[in-house]
Formats: C-alpha cells, structure tokens, sequence
C-alpha cells in the first residue's frame, strides 16, 4: 500500500491535457446542460438583463500600467469527468443560488436534514450514483463524498482560486477553497480542502466533515503523453441521535420543545454518546501514451489506477441509553458498541485504442480489480451461526468502447463483462444530436448486472441483529434516458426497470401510540419480481424584462406488487426573481422566493448503524409547503447570498419531516460568500 501511495504522491507534481475519449464522452452528459447544445459560454444567453458585464473578465485581453497581461475568462478552464470542459464562471444566475449549498451542486431531487452535513433524503432515487465495480454499501454517507468523477483538473495561465463561505445550522461554518496553478502551459497542480463544522438544533447532532483533494496534469509537448492524478482524504463525522421518540414534542409549539434541544431523542448525553465516522483515502493516477506521431490516426495505450481506502465505524457508549423495556435497536452483545470495517480496493485498467478523426475512437481493454472487505471479530447470528469477518474478490473484466465526435453529433458506447470472478455486465449507449442552433436530443440506454453492496452481503454489529452473510443474486436494471432541450422547454424522461433489488426493511411489527414502529429491526432482503419506474421531468424560464420565473416540475410513477421502490409522485421548484444593476453597474443583484413542493409517500427511515435508508410502509410523510427568500449580490468577482430557508414554517404547522421520525428544518437564516481571485 505504501508503495501505491509513494508512486502516486510522486506524480503529484505535473498537468493535464485529455484524451480524446474521455473528453469526447463528456460531451454527451454537457451538451444540454443549457436550452441548446452547443459550446458552454460564460455569458448567459437567456437572461432578459444584459449581463456581459456580470463577468468581471468577459474581456480579450487587458494590459496593465505595469504592462502585464490580463487574460480573458475564457482562458481559465475546468476538465471534469462528469461535466466536461467548463470554465471559472463568475456569472450570477439563478442556478448558482441552486448550487450554493454545502454539496456545492443543484440538489434538485433532494431532501435535506435538519442541520448541515447530515445525510439526504433521495427524492429521485437515481440521484445518487456510485461507479464501482461493487460499492462498498453505507450509502447515506455518500452525498458528501468526493468520488473520482467528482474530481476536477484545470489549466489556468495565471494562479486560479475560489474561496466559499456559508453559514450552517448553529455554531460552526461551512468554508471550501481551491487553488490551482500552472508553472508552464503544460503543468498544473491544485488544492482544495472543504470543510464543515455545524452543530445543529437537536441534542447529539454534531457534524464535522473534511474533504481534501490535492493534483496535477502533465503532457508532453507532442503531447503523446500526458497524465493526470490526485489524493483525496475525507472523514464525514456525524454524531447519532437515531431520532426522535415522540413526534408529539416537535409537533408542539409549546415550551419546551421549541427549543430544539429538549426534544427527547433515542440516543444523546447523558444517556449515552452515540456517533459515526466515515473516511476514505484514495490514490488515483491516469495516464496514456501514443506510439506513432500521426496527428489524425492515433495509436494509443491507456492506463488507469485506483487504490482506495474505506472504513466506517459506529459507535456508542450505551446500546439501551433510555433503558427501554424494548430496546430500539435490539438486544446487544454488551452495553458499549464499537462497530467497525476497513474496505481495501485496488483498480487497475489497461486498453488499447485507435483514434482517428474519420471514424472515431476505439477501444479495447481489460479490468483487474481486487476487494477486501473485513472485520476484526468473529460473531455468531441469533441461531448460533457462524459470520465470517471478510470478504475477498478478485475481478477480470473484458471490455471496449466506441465514441465518434462530429460537428452536430456525438456518440459513445462501451461494454463491460466479467470473465474472473463474481458475475457482472455494463452495457451503455449514449448520443447525443445538434438538430439546430436552438434544438437538441440525447438518449442514453444502460443495461447493467450490479453486484450487490458489501453492506448486503456481509455486516457485523454489537446489536445482535445486524449480523449476517448472504449470497444475493446480482441487481439488474435496464435504463432507458432521453433528453430534449429547445427555446420552449426542457424534457427528461426515464423508464427504468429493476428485477432482484435489494433493500433493507424493519423485521419489527409493534406500533406506538404515533403510528412508528417501536424497534428498528432491520435486515438485508431480495426482491425477485419486477419493479417499473418512470420518470418525466420539465423545466422552463420565462423572463419578463428584469423579472424571472423558473419551473422544474418531476414526475414519478412506480408500478410494483409491493411497495420497495417508494417515490413522492410529484416535485416542484418554482422560482421568481427580480435582477438587475444598482450603483452604475457596480453592483448586480437578485432577489426572490424558491417554492419546493413534493406529494406524500412513503419515504425510508434512516438507520445510523447502517448508514443506509430502510424501506417502510407505515407513514407517509411530504405535503408541505418550502419556502426559501433569497438575496444575492455580486460585485466584480465576488458573489454574496443571504438566505431564510423555510421561512413559513411557524405557518403551516409543525408537520414537515425528512423520515418517519427525523423533522426537516424550521426557519434558517444563512450568509454565504464566493469569491474568485485570478492573479
């Protein structure tokens, strides 16, 4: 392992230019990112307010009294796996209100936690996504983690930083900043470290997360090698109350319970201190070579290496704190739990590609992935069978991919198949047409055999309960996406269908008087019949002179024998705004009201000890009304947002809740800042 760390550490040093393929490919996922496809920009084309001076360096070139070159915005570029080619964007629009949270990103299809770092409630349950040959499970814990797509590499031609403050839920703050630097054309290296700090409003509901990412990206001056790596380091640390004991006391806007604190929950001191920490490290490191010197037919090798890092661990001084005839999460193998796994992966992938600008990149390749996953106890179930303490796989694949890139079109497709080890097959295809200037299409079809989350397949705890070894069958999903952007609308459909799911759900049938269940009893389970899920979701703008009004409407229907799959059948956010110039174009503002919306359903219960969702058809939560105000502001490049989330909540009634028994957040005021410096 320190090895693998020494030698990625040692190219830690260089900069980036992509390959043609991963470049390409990006493309599909960017291209209707805005109402046309086409080259993404950093004026906003579809603003009613002339906003070319809302980039502070929407300029060719400036040339100082000191005689140095400023360079354009245009210059200071962002590659991402993901997102692909985009820029240092100092606009303020609307959708940077969208994305100024802790996640950084539009979390349109989420529900958040009452205090800041905690985990998410999937309102879309593709929201989340993890590329893994088999992932490690604890998904909740997730949202905040930073995976290898979600890294990004720059090429600036003066040192790049962005530094983001946001105020949180109670003490602490939420402060992410980067710099990235070019030595030579060629040569990049970056930093950035995210951190959060929040209280909260509920006894035990600390959190504290940090997410360090260090890089670089090299190539050659023929550019027939290049490379690009980083390091990240990131714990997400979350103290554990198991929620509340009697909705009644939140519901009440009485005293004492409107101070938050006295609201009697499962797990908080004195009683006993309850937390998990979630870390990762990981080393990555990607690199290609050409073998011949020919501008239009490339003949490429390709090598990608991942070593990755996880442990998770739950602990708490008290497995019964309130000292419950029923223990909510069952009986205990002693009072102190201490719950912990360490997860080793190593990732390996070579091919071989031709590209030519005739017909296209191609590419044939080969997977080695190694998995260990274990436990430092032996521990044996309620009828005295033995649980392993470790899993080990070792994983071949065999694979290739195709992408063609032309003026009006792009296309990707590339298919993966285990030959060593546990089944699995990843199948994708992906295009993407500019019909016109003002129109375009995208469809994608995925059909994949996922091999189940090691939290399925194997789970050891100090509550007897959660203690099993399964042999689950593989996962399969057969996806069809579509995307249409035009002047008028944006469209996006999913049909999706799911045999051999697996989910968790409560073992216990006994009720309180509130209608929750009285123990969180939970195991792993298979759903062999069919599950088929739909999606159709639209977006508008209409602009009125200075004034906007945004819509993003989604809906779900899900068609099943039982309810595993539980989605809200419809979510909404609309938005109106006002914008406009102040102090002779000085200053550049916003100013509106954000309505979210989404219909009952039976939402899952979160379990800490899991660090996953469990699936419950008891009580439906959702019908309430959020209104969020916003007020932003933007002067040269800084941006600065205040905000009051669910400012109606003393209004319509304590009813409003992320899980059966977790409350979403009463009224919240936030402060934020974004501030870019390019010199």
């Amino acid at each position: 392992m320190r090895f693998i760390l020494f030698f990625v550490f040692l190219f830690s040093m260089g900069s980036f230019a992509q390959v043609k393929k991963s470049n390409e490919r990006t493309k599909l996922r960017t291209t209707l990112n805005s109402s046309k496809l086409g080259e993404i920009k950093s004026v906003d084309r579809f603003s009613s307010v002339d906003m070319s001076g809302n980039d502070s360096l929407n300029v060719k070139k400036i040339i100082t009294k000191a005689g140095d070159t400023v360079a354009p915005i245009s210059a200071y570029k962002i590659y991402n796996e993901l997102t692909g080619s985009t820029l240092f964007d100092t606009i303020l629009t609307i959708k940077k209100q969208y994305s100024f949270n802790y996640l950084r990103k539009d979390i349109f299809g989420l529900l958040q936690f009452n205090n800041d770092g905690q985990t998410f409630q999937s309102l879309d349950p593709n929201f989340l996504q993890v590329n893994n040959i088999i992932s490690v499970g604890f998904n909740a814990r997730r949202f905040s983690y930073l995976n290898k797509e979600d890294i990004s590499y720059y090429n600036v031609p003066t040192p790049a930083t962005e530094l983001m403050y946001r105020s949180v839920t109670g003490k602490g703050q939420n402060l992410d900043a980067l710099i990235a630097i070019n030595t030579s054309e060629r040569f990049n290296v970056f930093v950035g470290y995210r951190g959060l700090r929040s209280q909260g409003k509920y006894a035990n509901q600390l959190t504290s997360n940090g997410n360090f990412r260090i890089g670089s990206s090299y190539f050659t001056k023929n550019k027939r090698y290049q490379f690009k790596n980083h390091i990240t380091f990131q714990d997400i640390y979350n103290e554990e109350n198991a929620g509340m004991m009697n909705i009644r006391e939140f519901e009440s806007s009485n005293e004492p319970y409107n101070n938050r604190e006295n609201v009697n929950v499962y797990f908080a001191y004195p009683y006993a201190e309850s937390s998990t920490l979630f870390k990762g490290l990981r080393g990555y490191f990607d690199h290609s070579f050409q073998f011949n010197k020919s501008e239009n037919n490339k003949a490429l090798i390709r090598h990608q290496l991942v070593y990755e890092y996880f442990s998770n661990l739950y602990k708490s001084t008290n497995s019964n704190p309130r000292n419950l005839n029923i223990p909510y999460f069952g009986n205990a193998f002693s009072t102190g739990i201490h719950d912990k796994v360490r997860h080793t992966r190593v990732e390996n992938n070579f091919d071989l590609a031709f590209d030519s600008e005739k017909i296209g990149l191609f590419a044939v390749g080969v997977g080695v992935y190694n998995f260990n996953h274990r436990y430092q106890s032996i521990v044996f179930d309620e009828e005295n069978n033995r649980i392993a303490n470790r899993l080990k796989d070792d994983i071949v694949t065999l694979g290739g991919s195709y992408v063609l890139s032309k003026k009006n079109v792009v296309a990707d497709a590339s298919f993966k198949q285990s030959v060593v080890g546990k089944p699995l097959t990843d199948l994708k295809i992906n295009a993407a047409f500019n019909l016109n200037e003002s129109y375009g299409i995208e469809a994608t079809y995925r059909l994949e055999s996922r091999i189940p989350d090691y939290t399925y397949q194997l789970f050891q705890s100090g509550f007897i309960k959660l203690n099993w070894q399964n042999d689950f069958s593989n996962e399969k999903y057969s996806t069809l996406n579509a995307r249409i952007a035009s002047p008028f609308i944006n469209l996006e459909g999913t049909y999706q269908i799911i045999t051999d799911k697996l989910y968790f759900s409560n073992d216990a049938t006994a009720l309180n008087e509130n209608g929750r269940y009285v123990q969180l009893l939970v195991s792993p389970k298979q759903y062999g019949k069919a599950i088929n899920y739909f999606m159709l979701k639209a977006q508008k703008e209409f602009l009125f002179n200075k004034w906007g009004f945004d819509n993003t409407v989604m809906f779900q229907q899900v068609i099943q024998d039982d309810d595993i799959l539980n989605v809200p059948q419809i979510v909404t956010r609309n938005t109106i705004y006002f914008q406009d110039y102040a102090f002779k174009k000085a200053l550049f503002f916003q100013m509106g009201i954000t309505f979210n919306y989404f219909t009952k359903y039976y939402a899952n219960e979160y379990h800490p000890v899991l660090g996953d969702f469990v699936v419950q058809d008891q009580i439906k939560i959702g019908n309430f009304p959020m209104f969020d105000f916003f007020l932003n502001a933007k002067i040269k490049t800084a941006q600065i947002y205040i905000n009051v989330d669910h400012f109606n909540a003393m209004l319509t009634g304590y009813n409003y809740y992320n899980t059966p028994t977790y409350p979403y957040r009463d009224l919240t005021f936030r402060l934020g800042m974004k501030w870019n410096f390019f010199n």
